[in-house]
């Protein structure tokens, strides 16, 4: 339960009756939400199931407002990326109490895709209505925040510096196109470096060549590092087109921006973006080697 610091009444948790987190992959029985999501991937979405049971009487007379005309809202909220602040936010669902349905259940689906570092739960009860009615310290505003309880969820390894990898056929999804005979492909967006790097960020195998195939399959040390070294090469080189700098610091943890800098840090240690960007003109041999030898650390990225 966070604290509430508003200037009119809200709701204690006596007449609350939360059941508590339930999560887990769609169509699968769900458990407790613990504090470490293990043995999750970015292809796994993930199903989250809450029930909110009101003392309705009791939570009328708190907020000074009729029962009869009350109606309250139960708003289910997930967030996700590192650190203590979640990057983004989003609705995943509403319902209502009033005097004649006093308990919701609401089960929502979050796209694994979207997730980095944390999930972020949230349960808000804000009023719907009256609106301007009730005592002098009674909510008057449709929204005013009544109740709020929370829940942070470790992803296991954070999903930092990870990124979905998936065997695909290129004669089927670019049928005709000259990357049908691609071994590999990375698919991103290079204009958008605030995004969240693991729910953005994929490495297509094809897996209609053989040989490519079962060097993947296996593990090959040689094979991965050059697959995880182009990712790395486009991504660097998109950071550097950066105008400023100082932009590049700003963005956040998780992000496809903050794993290039962190990558250039790991290839070109002890040099500034400038040098790099020289580099990259002046010595592109020695530019992708650098990253190419960066990317010699396996299962570990």
């Amino acid at each position: 339960m966070s604290r509430l610091a508003t200037p009119f009444l809200t709701l204690s948790n006596e007449f609350v009756n939360f059941s508590g987190w339930m999560i887990g992959p769609p169509s699968e029985p769900l458990f407790p939400a613990a504090d470490i999501l293990e043995n999750w991937d970015y292809e796994q979405d993930i199903q989250v199931n809450i029930h909110v049971d009101l003392d309705f009487t009791g939570a009328a007379a708190q907020l000074g407002i009729a029962p009869k005309n009350l109606k309250l809202g139960v708003i289910l909220l997930a967030g996700t990326g590192a650190g203590s602040l979640p990057r983004r936010v989003d609705r995943l669902g509403a319902a209502f109490i009033d005097s004649d349905n006093h308990s919701v259940t609401l089960e929502e689906i979050i796209p694994g895709r979207t997730l980095s570092g944390q999930i972020f739960l949230c349960v808000r009860i804000v009023l719907d209505s009256p609106i301007d009615s009730g005592g002098t310290l009674s909510p008057k505003q449709r929204g005013a925040r009544l109740w709020e309880t929370h829940h942070h969820i470790l992803i296991e390894d954070g999903g930092d510096s990870r990124f979905p990898i998936e065997l695909a056929s290129f004669s089927e999804s670019f049928q005709a196109r000259p990357e049908q005979y691609a071994p590999w492909l990375v698919d991103w967006n290079p204009i958008q470096l605030a995004a969240d790097f693991s729910g953005n960020v994929r490495l297509y195998v094809n897996s209609d060549i053989e040989a490519i195939c079962e060097r993947f399959i296996e593990g090959d040390s040689l094979t991965l590092q050059a697959m995880v070294a182009d990712v790395m090469t486009q991504i660097i080189e998109a950071a550097l087109e950066v105008d400023c700098a100082a932009e590049l610091d700003q963005y956040e943890e998780g992000s496809i921006g903050h794993q290039a800098r962190v990558w250039m840090e790991i290839s070109f240690r002890g040099l500034n973006i400038e040098a790099i960007r020289q580099m990259r003109s002046y010595s592109p041999g020695k530019f992708k080697a650098l990253i190419l030898a960066a990317a010699d650390f396996g299962e570990d990225e």
